[in-house]
């Protein structure tokens, strides 16, 4: 067991959160060792919290949200128990990451629904969170999970069964989504969906002015409204806004005056070709757009500056964005590194009116706390975007870090004001963002699954439920 108690490991977060105290570190590498600890855990009474890889940047990277917890890493988990090529389903564990289950499904018919996150970041840890893939939300990779109880019980949801073989969603109720940005067990393996691998994927990519990000948005939408005849995930990234004075921190080459729309088609050649031509016709109104690039994912070479997109887009994950929106060349350096970096994760409107409103506020408060915030709306669905804000901020400069913290503070209230709750929070704000939009009713019901499932609160404190 690692003493986490110790100054240099406490502090070990990107975002420059207020450290937490740790009882510990435990790294089980079976089923049967969770269990184990599980139990010994109640009968000590003592809180535990699972991390995956740890790698939650932005959000609290490996701290728990309370003081005290014994952080039970899965890292070492990192089976591959199953792979049906046939019906294209993975059964992994918790510390399965992005490279390991991309390589083994290289020259298969599949391909990962990959982010734009770190290779090594875990599957199953950014699903469960509702991060973001490449093609769709990771939420609807989750097909069934295995889960420890605090009693040290297995259970199984999805048509997951206690073989550790998927058969699909069977009769009955399905409680897998009961696991997802919750805290009732500790999850040791899911059933991923993977995606079939297209005849042809194209890379959609072009930058506009800063101020047709709204119309822009609103346009996009029309089009997935309309039937987007290729699958992928189109977004609307990079908009830049910036304080009118003070010193403030972006990733090199990010222009403010300009934004981004970037996202994959894919399918069969004539799909994909339909799909680029009604995505030109519903953004020709759009200051720009004419300028819209799309290249075909598999022949963009290293040298390009959308070869890490190319690669994700193919199911290829890679450290390169992280690497060059951060500053290092190493992942492990990113939680040590000169670059701090918060993320605020709302579910934003895709209306240009209340978009251009929406940043105007947002401007104010960058102005105020003179710190600079990026936006991007991932296009999830025809009706709504996720919202990934990004705050980045000199963490050797005197005071940084408290700015960046307080624009993250008064962003949410910004936020909700105009109507846009989170969808994935934070260490310091996970029981906060459930209780303010949650109803009574719907926060007793958490309470009572919490109390029947692990009375003593002692899995997961604070994050997200009860």
């Amino acid at each position: 067991m690692q003493d986490l108690s110790r100054p240099e490991l406490r502090s070990r977060d990107v975002g420059g959160h207020q450290p937490r105290t740790v009882a510990g570190v435990e790294t089980p590498r079976t089923l049967d060792e969770v269990r184990t600890l599980v139990r010994q855990a109640t009968a000590d009474r003592r809180r535990l919290y699972p991390i995956s890889t740890g790698r939650n940047w932005g959000m609290g990277s490996a701290m728990p949200v309370t003081d005290d917890n014994l952080v039970v890493d899965l890292g070492a988990m990192n089976r591959i128990r199953g792979l049906d090529l046939e019906a294209g389903y993975a059964v992994i564990e918790p510390g399965v990451t992005q490279r390991q289950l991309a390589e083994v499904l290289r020259g298969t018919p599949w391909m990962l629904n990959v982010t734009a996150s770190c290779a090594d970041t875990s599957v199953i840890g950014n699903a469960l969170d509702r991060g973001d893939g490449c093609i769709r939300s990771r939420v609807h990779d989750v097909a069934g999970i295995e889960a420890v109880l605090a009693d040290g019980s297995v259970v199984t949801t999805g048509g997951l069964d206690p073989a550790g073989r998927y058969h699909g969603r069977v009769a009955g109720p399905d409680l897998t989504q009961a696991f997802v940005q919750h805290n009732l067990g500790i999850v040791t393996a899911m059933a991923v969906s993977l995606v079939p691998r297209p005849e042809t994927i194209a890379l959609v990519h072009g930058r506009m002015p800063a101020h047709q990000a709204g119309v822009a948005l609103e346009a996009i939408a029309g089009f997935l409204r309309r039937g987007n005849p290729a699958d992928g995930l189109m977004r609307v990234r990079e908009l830049a806004l910036v304080p009118s004075h003070g010193d403030w921190t972006l990733p090199g080459g990010v222009d403010p005056s300009l934004f981004t729309v970037l996202g994959p088609l894919m399918g069969g050649d004539a799909t994909v070709e339909l799909a680029e031509e009604l995505l030109r016709k519903s953004l020709i109104e759009v200051e720009g757009a004419e300028a819209l690039r799309v290249v075909d994912a598999a022949e963009v070479g290293p040298h390009d500056p959308l070869y890490a997109r190319a690669l994700m887009s193919l199911g290829i994950p890679t450290c390169l964005g992280v690497h060059n929106a951060l500053g290092v060349t190493s992942c492990d350096q990113i939680d040590d590194g000169p670059m701090g970096f918060l993320a605020l994760l709302p579910l934003m409107p895709l209306q240009a009116r209340r978009t251009e409103h929406l940043v105007g506020a947002l401007q104010s408060a960058v102005d105020a706390h003179t710190t600079a915030l990026m936006i991007e709306w991932n296009l999830v669905s025809p009706h709504i975007g996720n919202g990934v804000m990004q705050i980045f901020f000199d963490r050797g400069a005197p005071g940084a870090a408290h700015r960046a913290h307080q624009l993250r503070n008064d962003g949410n209230c910004v936020l909700r004001g105009n109507g846009c709750a989170i969808y994935r929070s934070d260490i310091d704000h996970a029981a906060a963002d459930v209780w303010s939009e949650t109803s009574t009713a719907g926060l007793g019901m958490l309470h009572r699954l919490k109390t029947a499932l692990d009375p003593d609160g002692l899995l997961s404190p604070g994050r997200y439920g009860a």
